[in-house]
């Protein structure tokens, strides 16, 4: 091969080598710049994350500091160290988003409450006292003697009863500012009498006081459906006056099943499933009660709320049942 033919085959050979060097640089800068855009998007991720988790902190926060504001606002502090077990009362909202599952949905289903009259205990047992049915007794308060019944006769039989004794019984205030029991007696007689023009109010309380409860109890006793039941130690009183609101709308976290038993006045209740149920049980249900009725539901499973009816005050008794 001649020293010419030579010069062009290296020349040829350093052209390709070179295009191919040139080509590998191009695609190694474009691979680089990729592995740059990873690692800023990785990057840019992480930033991002912590950003949220700053402002999920931030919301909790102040989440946190309304709650203690509102519970400084409700609950003496100190009185709260001195007197009470918990230091903390959760909102009722609050207590209900936590509170376990009802589990098995099909007690919702159902298109209308049930009254019934001369019910047997037998009868009671085997339909409706464990199965979550509401159900409405009109002549529940068979035998009892509760005409009486008014805040002058609890005025009168709790005259004896201290301010520590009364701690020790479960107090719903509600949208009162009452404290407790002793507080609801001594105010003006116009309010107590729901005289036109007062400020209406609506409380519950349960009679845990032993003296309390000997009398209440020689004037009434378990509805006559329940005889096989056993008694619970407190018995619960509400009142309040006609034409407003009562409880608001709630669950609640009690042992046993419940009775509620209309002394005087009107009440509405409305029910219904809780959120798990809702996609079985989409239908709220109002029932209203009268005097004379007991009405008979799981307040476990039912979300419930009551309004007290214009006309006469409201005044109930109620507990629960095993």
């Amino acid at each position: 091969v001649s020293t010419q033919s030579t010069g062009k085959i290296m020349s040829l050979l350093e052209k390709q080598f070179l295009n191919d060097y040139l080509k590998f640089e191009e695609e190694n800068k474009a691979f680089k710049n990729w592995r740059c855009l990873t690692v800023y998007r990785q990057k840019a991720i992480l930033l991002a994350k912590r950003k949220l988790r700053r402002k999920l902190l931030a919301i909790i926060g102040v989440l946190s500091a309304i709650f203690v504001a509102y519970w400084a606002y409700e609950v003496n502090l100190l009185d709260s160290l001195q007197k009470d077990d918990c230091l903390v009362h959760y909102p009722e909202p609050l207590i209900d988003l936590f509170r376990p599952s009802v589990g098995d949905c099909g007690y919702c289903k159902i298109e209308f409450i049930h009254s019934r009259t001369n019910l047997s205990d037998t009868e009671f047992y085997d339909k409706y006292a464990y199965s979550g049915l509401p159900l409405l007794v009109t002549d529940g308060m068979r035998d009892w003697e509760t005409g009486q019944f008014n805040l002058n006769f609890f005025r009168e039989i709790y005259a004896n009863v201290t301010l520590d004794q009364l701690d020790e019984c479960q107090f719903f205030r509600y949208k009162t500012s009452f404290e407790n029991l002793f507080d609801v007696f001594n105010m003006p007689e116009e309010r107590a009498t729901f005289q036109p023009g007062t400020q209406p109010w609506y409380i519950g309380w349960s009679n845990c006081v032993s003296s309390v409860s000997r009398v209440l109890r020689q004037h009434y006793t378990v509805p006559y459906f329940l005889e096989q039941s056993e008694r619970t130690r407190d018995d619960w009183m509400f009142i309040g006056s006609p034409g407003y609101k009562g409880a608001p709308l709630h669950i609640d976290q009690v042992s046993y099943n419940s009775w509620q038993a209309q002394v005087r006045g009107r009440k509405k209740w409305v029910f219904s499933a809780p959120p798990e149920c809702w996609y079985e049980c989409p239908t709220s249900h109002s029932i209203v009660v009268e005097p004379g009725n007991v009405f008979v539901f799981d307040s476990n499973r039912w979300f419930h709320s009551t309004e007290v009816l214009p006309g006469e005050y409201s005044l109930t008794i109620g507990a629960e049942y095993d």
